[in-house]
């Protein structure tokens, strides 16, 4: 008796077990699309984009996918759309529970602010070239001056800049001479930085933190007019005239 029970179970399961497939599926398609959630992962650092701006740029190009079947909405599609946007890196885009579909943006993050001739962009961390935007301007290293041949030393210092919180504060900007010296413009003092050719760049870097830690009182840094780094083991240091 218990084993034609048995039989009769899994006769009621087998049975049972594709109505709820069907039934499932035809739920899933029937979920429409409520509303389109963006997330912009690095919004506090960087603010090309918004949230807001894409979702209405997704919604402007693809007008009926608010009440849609979410089956029907292309992800492929419109994470190909959003991609086509200069500032953004990675997109993914798909669907939650409750009929959402999300977008998770990652913007290009800028390293340098290049002015070259009469045009101005950015070069970012990964050293590819971005568009300068009129409704954000990132607080990066500005360069400018004589730049053929020299775009690679100045990533390079550029990161080694980025990648130390003393001097991505202090140093705002590298102008390149004729002669290809580079002279540093730093945020706090009224002086400028004779780095010189882009060589032995950590032993200057080195040099020129110690006089400012315990050679020069943050006073002082007024008082001198160019901070020498040219030659090796020196740190030479000008007064202003009236001084």
């Amino acid at each position: 008796m218990k084993r034609i029970r048995k039989i009769l179970l899994w006769a009621l399961l087998l049975l049972y077990f594709p109505i709820m497939l069907s039934f499932v599926g035809e739920h899933q398609e029937a979920v429409v699309c409520r509303d389109v959630v963006v997330t912009v992962k690095d919004s506090a650092d960087t603010r090309f984009v918004t949230g807001a701006e894409i979702r209405e740029a997704v919604l402007g190009k693809y007008e009926n996918t608010l009440g849609k079947e979410l089956t029907s909405v292309s992800m492929f599609e419109i994470e190909n759309f959003i991609k086509k946007h200069p500032a953004i890196k990675t997109c993914e885009v798909y669907q939650t529970i409750g009929g959402f579909l999300r977008v998770d943006l990652e913007q290009h993050l800028p390293l340098i602010r290049v002015f070259e001739n009469t045009r101005t962009y950015y070069i970012d961390e990964d050293g590819q070239e971005m568009p300068v935007f009129d409704n954000f301007s990132a607080r990066v290293l500005v360069v400018s001056g004589e730049l053929d041949g020299k775009m690679d030393d100045l990533f390079r210092l550029a990161r080694i800049f980025r990648n130390d919180p003393f001097w991505d504060a202090q140093i705002e900007q590298v102008y390149v001479k004729r002669n290809g010296d580079f002279v540093m413009v730093p945020r706090v003092g009224d002086h400028l930085i004779l780095l010189g050719p882009p060589e032995r760049v950590e032993e200057k870097l080195r040099n020129l933190r110690a006089l400012y830690k315990q050679g020069l009182s943050p006073r002082e840094w007024n008082n001198y007019q160019v901070i020498n780094l040219k030659f090796k083991g020196q740190v030479l240091c000008s007064k202003k005239r009236n001084i």
